[in-house]
C-alpha cells in the first residue's frame, strides 16, 4: 500500500482534484451525484427537434456541472461539446459567433490558395497558374442568420453537437438575452438538430419566456434545487475512498450539515479535509481534528464576494454574527422572526453570551437588511419572514459558525408562519457531533 503522506505535494494535490471540483463545473455524470432524474430528463428532451433545455436555480446549486456533465453525456462521441461563457460584456452576437468559431468549420481569416499545373520538360516549363481566394466569415447579421449559421455548423462539427451557454443571466442587457427567445423559436420552427443547454437564475429565465410566448414550446425549464443529505455524503465517500482512508462517521455527516446541499462547499470542505489529513504525517485515520483546520481554511478560501457581506455585517457589532447564524439555524431558507429567536437564545447559551433583549434582537434583526450592514438579508415583513438576500451566502455564514465550534440544524424545517403551537425540536445546546451521538439511519456504504 502507498503512504500518501509520502507522495509529493503536488501529486497529492492532483489526485484531490481528479475527484474533487471546487473550482469548476464537473464534466462526467461519475462524479456527479443525487442528479439522475435531471440528467434523464435533459436526455430525452433533447431528442426531440428544435428543443433547448435550461436549468435554472440559486447560484452554487451545481447548474453549470449539471450542464456539462448532461452535455457529456448527449454530444456524440466523435467531438466535445461547445461551451460559451456569458459575462459583463456578452451580446447575443458576441456569444453565437464564439459557438461558430468553436466548431472552426468557418474561415477565420482571408486565405489564398495558388495551384500551378503543366509539364515541366527538359529546361522547359509549361505551367497554368490559378488563384482561389476565401473571405473570412463574419458575425451573424440577424436571428434567422444566425440560426442558419449554427445549423450548418453544429453539423458539420460534429454527429451530434451540444452547447452550454452557461450563465445567461450575466448577460447584462435585457434585448440582448431576449433575442434568444427568438432563436429558440427560429430553431424549434425548423426542427433544427442544433442542441443548447441554458443555465442562469429564474429572474433571467421569466424575462426570457415573457419575451416570446412560443419559447414556451421549445425550452424546457428544470429547477435545481439544493442537494439532499445522502449524494452529499456520496461525494464525500468517493473522495475519501479514492484515497482508501478510514475516517470518522461523524466527519463526513458534519461536513453534509454543514454544507447545507451547496455543492461547492461540500467540495471546498472535502478538499480542505483531505488537505489537513495530508498534514498530519502521524495520522491513521481523518478524524474530527482535521475537520477542524478544514473549516478554518475553507473559510478563509471562498470565493470573496461570498465573504464580504458576512464581514461588512459583523465586523464590529456586538451579536450581529451570532444572530446571522441563527438566521442560517435550519435548511429552510426562509425563516420567521420567532425561529430565529429560539435559534439565537440556544447558541448564546452555547457560547455563554447574555442574549440581547427581544426587542434589541428584533432591530438588530431588521438592520440586517440595510446596506450600512452588507444588506446580508432580506425578508416579507408582512409574513415575518428572513432570508438570505443570496443563499449561497448562507453557506458561508455556516460554516463561519463551524468555525466557532456551533452546529447548526440543516435537517428538519421549521413549523409553517401560521401554526402556533410550540414544539423542541433541536438540543438545548448546539455541540460537535461526536463518535458516540445518534447516527441517522443514512446509508453509509459497506467498509466505512
Amino acid at each position: 500500500m502507498v503512504d500518501l503522506h509520502a507522495i509529493q505535494e503536488d501529486e497529492f494535490g492532483q489526485r484531490i482534484h481528479a475527484v474533487l471540483f471546487p473550482s469548476s463545473p464537473i464534466q462526467s455524470h461519475e462524479f456527479l451525484f443525487g442528479r439522475d432524474g435531471q440528467l434523464d430528463r435533459i436526455r430525452r428532451a433533447l431528442m426531440a427537434p428544435g428543443r433547448q433545455v435550461f436549468i435554472y436555480g440559486e447560484r452554487g446549486v451545481g447548474k453549470s456541472s449539471l450542464a456539462g456533465a448532461a452535455a457529456a453525456e448527449v454530444q456524440s462521441a466523435d467531438a466535445v461539446p461547445l461551451h460559451a461563457s456569458c459575462g459583463s460584456s456578452s451580446t447575443f452576437t458576441g456569444v453565437i459567433w464564439n459557438l461558430i468559431r468553436a466548431t472552426a468549420t468557418e474561415p477565420a481569416q482571408a486565405t489564398t490558395v495558388h495551384n500551378k499545373r503543366g509539364i515541366d520538360g527538359k529546361g522547359l516549363t509549361f505551367a497554368r497558374h490559378t488563384e482561389t481566394s476565401t473571405q473570412p466569415t463574419s458575425e451573424p447579421l440577424d436571428i434567422e442568420d444566425a440560426a442558419n449559421r449554427l445549423d450548418s455548423a453544429f453539423a458539420a462539427y460534429s454527429q451530434r453537437t451540444v452547447a452550454v451557454i452557461d450563465e445567461f443571466d450575466l448577460i447584462p442587457d435585457i434585448a440582448e438575452r431576449n433575442k434568444f427567445a427568438e432563436l429558440i423559436k427560429a430553431l424549434g420552427d425548423r426542427k433544427s438538430n442544433v442542441k443548447l443547454i441554458f443555465t442562469g437564475v429564474a429572474s433571467a429565465l421569466d424575462e426570457l419566456l415573457e419575451s416570446h410566448g412560443s419559447a414556451h414550446r421549445q425550452l424546457d425549464t428544470i429547477l435545481l434545487e439544493r442537494l439532499d443529505y445522502q449524494p452529499r455524503l456520496d461525494i464525500i465517500k468517493k473522495a475519501l475512498g479514492a484515497f482508501d482512508l478510514d475516517y470518522d462517521p461523524s466527519v463526513i455527516y458534519r461536513i453534509a450539515s454543514v454544507s447545507n446541499g451547496f455543492p461547492y462547499y461540500v467540495h471546498l470542505l472535502t478538499e480542505h479535509l483531505l488537505w489537513a489529513w495530508y498534514g498530519d504525517p502521524d495520522a491513521q485515520q481523518v478524524s474530527m481534528s482535521h475537520l477542524h483546520g478544514a473549516f478554518a481554511k475553507a473559510t478563509d478560501a471562498v470565493h470573496a464576494d461570498l465573504r464580504k457581506p458576512y464581514d461588512k455585517a459583523a465586523r464590529g457589532r456586538d451579536q450581529a454574527a451570532i444572530i446571522l447564524w441563527a438566521s442560517a439555524d435550519a435548511f429552510d431558507l426562509e425563516r420567521t422572526t420567532d425561529a430565529i429567536w429560539a435559534s439565537y437564545t440556544q447558541i448564546c447559551d452555547t457560547l455563554e453570551v447574555a442574549p440581547l433583549e427581544k426587542k434589541k434582537f428584533q432591530a438588530q434583526l431588521r438592520s440586517l437588511k440595510d446596506d450600512s450592514h452588507g444588506a446580508i438579508l432580506d425578508g416579507l415583513p408582512s409574513r415575518r419572514l428572513h432570508f438570505f438576500r443570496e443563499a449561497m451566502v448562507r453557506g458561508y455564514v455556516r460554516m463561519a459558525a463551524a468555525c466557532k465550534n456551533i452546529e447548526l440544524d440543516d435537517q428538519t424545517f421549521d413549523a409553517p408562519p401560521q401554526i402556533t403551537a410550540q414544539a423542541s425540536r433541536m438540543s438545548a445546546r448546539k455541540r460537535w457531533m461526536d463518535t458516540s451521538r445518534f447516527v441517522p439511519n443514512i446509508r453509509m456504504g459497506k467498509g466505512r
